[in-house]
């Protein structure tokens, strides 16, 4: 017999069986099948409450579903909650709370945000099971918002797809949805026929159409499209924190080599490019000393009013703290003797530039006291000064680094912001700014009080404008329509509420 079939130049080729690949199936419980579907409804609610829509009670109420439902589901998964995990969650709950006790949507805006972010650290804290703020945070932020959510951002539809297959109902669902897709051309073709033919089903149709597809319809419809990316985010989020084994962790060490990789400028630069700056504002305080330290007198130089006075001098050195900030972020992280072994010179001029900053914010602020002494207070005023004592705070904690290498910088940073954030959030800037104009005016010190800037306030001011008698019902009813915080559900709020009684 010939066994060239199986050897030899002349030998037959015997095809192989070909193994398909089989898909692998998704690894999910119970738990993540109700996670999905719950935070689906969660993320159209924020479409639609939060996003789309001016904000009161009904988001309160959704944030505080969303944090219920993510211990419920860290607890099923049995993460354990530590106690600083704890007072994060506290922090979180209490945050919530803003959106109901005002109507400044610039507020609730930036509480939307910090409660995002926060959020989403929470989750990456109970999955990693932190006892406290990592020292490393830029880190952990960028893996709880960034990489841990997308690194499975179709986790959600892949187990939507596998549930929906594996029940006869929801098979169901897929042909009827299915039928209707393909009814639909076919439908529309008829109608058009019927509308032609008839008058009668003409305004019949016209009349379901028009109530069928109103414009809060498309409203509706956009949001459903927008939740469904901001669904498989959230649904991602959760899933990756609570397994971990697909993801790379925060490791410590890796951190360390990241920060000393970038670290390539020569720390004799950054000596020769920040003296010249030093020098600068020694010879800057110096020549400009009456300009700038007539502020602490309560004096103006000549040929300046309060108004230019004010503004020329804050806005310039609002930039230059700025800046100044920046220039010590680039000497902490680019100069090559940086971190452990940070030269008593780097830190030197850390010192020195910081100092001249917070020297250049209390000149600032002192500006603006002036301006508001005279002038009264502003969204904008009282906005920028917040933001400049939080940087004044910020690089009097750098100063302090200089001498404390072991100072956990992020832990008391991100304490110190909570609590400046706080402050911000439950002070209710527009009612704290129409109470200070008021009484500034009726003792005297200022010349007449700005009605119309109080009319076009949200209620916060409005209701403290009502309550002092300085505006009336009816000036209220005239100008608060106009206000996009008075649309839909903006009104359900303490400040509107409270409004509403006082101008019916």
């Amino acid at each position: 017999m010939n066994n060239n079939i199986y050897n030899g130049p002349q030998a037959q080729y015997i095809p192989q069986p070909v193994t398909e690949k089989v898909r692998e199936k998704p690894v999910y419980s119970k738990a993540e099948v109700i996670l999905s579907v719950f935070v689906f409804i969660a993320a159209f609610c924020f479409m639609r409450y939060v996003v789309f829509h001016a904000m009161g009670f009904i988001t309160t109420g959704l944030y505080i579903a969303i944090i219920t439902a993510a211990i419920i589901y860290l607890r099923k998964k049995e993460c354990s909650f530590s106690r600083f995990n704890k007072v994060l969650t506290g922090v979180l709950y209490a945050f919530t709370i803003v959106f109901s006790i005002t109507a400044n949507n610039f507020i609730k805006t930036l509480d939307a945000l910090f409660l995002f972010g926060a959020g989403a650290y929470l989750i990456y804290s109970v999955g990693a099971d932190n006892k406290n703020v990592e020292r490393f945070l830029p880190f952990a932020l960028c893996k709880a918002i960034f990489e841990y959510p997308f690194s499975n951002f179709e986790k959600q539809a892949t187990i939507t797809s596998d549930s929906v297959s594996k029940s006869k109902a929801g098979s169901n669902i897929k042909y009827i949805i299915i039928g209707l897709i393909i009814t639909v051309p076919l439908t529309a073709v008829v109608a058009s026929l019927l509308m032609s033919a008839d008058d009668g089903v003409e305004r019949m149709l016209t009349t379901i159409f028009n109530r069928i597809f109103h414009e809060e319809l498309w409203n509706i419809i956009l949001q459903l499209g927008l939740a469904i990316p901001c669904s498989m985010y959230l649904f991602a989020m959760f899933y990756t924190n609570t397994h971990r084994d697909s993801v790379k962790t925060l490791d410590e060490n890796a951190c360390k080599m990241s920060l000393f990789n970038i670290r390539f400028v020569s720390n004799l630069i950054v000596y020769t490019a920040v003296t010249p700056i030093c020098i600068l504002y020694v010879m800057f305080f110096i020549s400009q000393a009456n300009y700038f330290l007539s502020a602490f007198t309560n004096s103006l130089p000549e040929g300046f009013t309060y108004a230019d006075y004010a503004r020329q001098g804050f806005f310039e050195l609002f930039a230059v703290a700025l800046i100044n900030l920046f220039v010590l972020c680039f000497m902490s992280l680019f100069s090559k003797k940086a971190g452990r072994e940070k030269t008593k010179a780097l830190k030197f001029y850390s010192i020195i530039i910081s100092v001249f900053t917070i020297i250049l914010i209390a000149t600032a602020m002192s500006k603006m006291i002036m301006y508001i002494d005279n002038y009264g207070l502003t969204e904008l005023r009282l906005y920028t000064s917040w933001f400049m004592v939080l940087l004044a705070v910020t690089f009097v904690m750098v100063i302090i680094k200089q001498f404390k290498f072991d100072m956990q910088f992020a832990k008391h940073f991100s304490v110190m912001f909570t609590i400046m954030f706080a402050i911000l959030c439950f002070s209710r800037p527009e009612a704290l700014i129409a109470r200070y104009n008021i009484e500034m005016y009726e003792s005297g010190y200022l010349d007449e009080l700005d009605k119309n800037t109080i009319l076009s306030m949200s209620d916060d001011g409005l209701l403290v404008a009502l309550n002092e008698g300085e505006v009336t019902a009816e000036e209220v009813n005239d100008h608060k329509d106009e206000l996009y915080q008075r649309d839909s559900f903006g009104k359900y709020n303490i400040s509107a509420l409270l409004v509403d009684s006082k101008t019916e």
